[in-house]
């Protein structure tokens, strides 16, 4: 009779993961499985048929660093994660510890002003902000030959593009990270602080040996996710400067679009694909077990 009971309860559990687990198939394993074989094709949209060449591609995208620009891309896309980590990290932690400060007033509203950026679409992002740099009409520009300075071509030069780049990523991101922060800030219980005050801790102390230590799991979560952000960049780069000045801003994503969407070549971005998921697996990889390593 229990047996019985037991089937049937795992069918009831069956039956209600059942339709997620179709759905996942689908959308997720079937894709991805389908795009790890054709790394090893020559597919192409310009042809009905395709053909197994082995490790074809990865030798083209591993072939010599002045000849292959997905490789350079994949650099760019590494000094770019080295820099957006950090500084979305602590900009965010610094907004989340002013917006759940007791001293700081209107905080309500500056919670929501620092979150507004992102519930924009990036593609309302970047060309806000490509207005706002734009050499002619630009209003930083405009602020500039007000007074008396030159107007420069930030989206024209290589290296400005990249640091607005990174700029604009990063203020887009911060809001975000910075409700996960104050989800987190909000629920350390205040009397470890009272604790520590009557043992003569200041506001630094209390940070550095209790607050900051207590928002281990929190500041995990967002050094991976802010560094899968980085890896992934496209829709705002690309609507924001287009890979541009000279490939100054060109990251791994949009190689891969441009590969299978430009190029036709479907075989080609796959291989890319598959590089970006372990390049991507391996850094987070590393950084939890450096985390843990920690603990």
């Amino acid at each position: 009779m229990n047996t019985s009971k037991n089937f049937r309860s795992e069918m009831v559990g069956i039956f209600f993961i059942l339709p997620n687990l179709i759905i996942f198939t689908l959308f997720v394993i079937f894709p991805a499985i389908s795009g790890f074989y054709l790394a090893f094709t020559d597919y192409s949209m310009l042809r009905t048929q395709s053909n197994f060449i082995g490790i074809e591609n990865f030798k083209t995208i591993f072939s010599d660093f002045s000849s292959s620009s997905f490789l350079r891309s994949m650099l760019r896309t590494f000094v770019f994660t080295a820099i957006f980590v950090p500084v979305s990290f602590f900009f965010s932690l610094f907004l989340s510890v002013i917006t759940t400060s007791e001293t700081v007033k209107g905080k309500n509203f500056l919670r929501t002003l620092f979150y507004w950026p992102w519930i924009l679409s990036p593609v309302i992002v970047a060309l806000s902000w490509k207005w706002f740099l734009d050499i002619d009409a630009g209003f930083l520009n405009i602020m500039l030959e007000k007074m008396g300075m030159q107007p420069k071509m930030w989206l024209l030069e290589p290296n400005l593009a990249f640091f607005w780049v990174t700029i604009v990523n990063i203020w887009y991101v911060a809001g975000y990270f910075m409700v996960m922060f104050n989800a987190a800030l909000t629920s350390i219980p205040q009397e470890v602080y009272d604790a520590a005050s009557i043992d003569g801790a200041n506001k630094w102390q209390r940070f550095w040996s209790i607050t900051f230590p207590l928002l281990r799991p929190t500041s995990i979560l967002v050094l991976v996710l802010s560094m899968i952000m980085a890896i992934r960049s496209f829709e705002l780069v690309y609507v924001f400067t287009k890979g541009g000045p000279g490939n100054a801003t060109m990251f791994m994503v949009q190689k891969v679009y441009e590969a299978g969407f430009q190029d036709y070549k479907l075989g080609l971005a796959a291989a890319m694909s598959v590089v970006m998921f372990f390049v991507l697996l391996g850094l987070t990889l590393i950084q939890f077990r450096y985390m843990r390593e920690e603990e």
